[in-house]
């Protein structure tokens, strides 16, 4: 357990159950960076089965095209239940959304854990 990282809902993508596809809340930067941060999955009804991947997009406008920033291989439950991120690498996007696919069972969270990494 990382006992630095504070939550802040305003870091949230939101959540999903049991469905692939976009997290529902894009993150507007404005002029900050997620650079050296992660983009961590959290289980909040501490459920999870099967395995998934996750993407983080970029755009320059909020309803604009995504480019993906980076994607992760198989997340599995107990790499979620050890602490799972995915680092961000540098990028000038504005607006970052963050995707999910696999085939799962249960609710995940997508944040962004502001503890700098390397």
């Amino acid at each position: 357990m990382n006992v630095n990282f504070h939550y802040d809902k305003l870091n949230s993508f939101g959540k999903l159950t049991s469905a692939a596809g976009n997290f529902p809340n894009i993150i507007n930067l404005g002029e900050a960076s997620i650079e050296r941060m992660t983009v961590d999955l959290k289980l909040p009804e501490a459920t999870f089965t099967g395995s998934c991947t996750l993407t983080v997009q970029g755009a320059d406008t909020e309803g604009g095209t995504y480019s993906t920033i980076c994607a992760s291989g198989s997340v599995t439950a107990a790499m979620i239940n050890d602490g799972y991120g995915l680092p961000v690498p540098k990028t000038n996007f504005k607006f970052i959304r963050v995707a999910i696919a696999g085939t799962y069972t249960g609710t995940v969270e997508a944040i962004v854990n502001s503890t700098l990494g390397k």
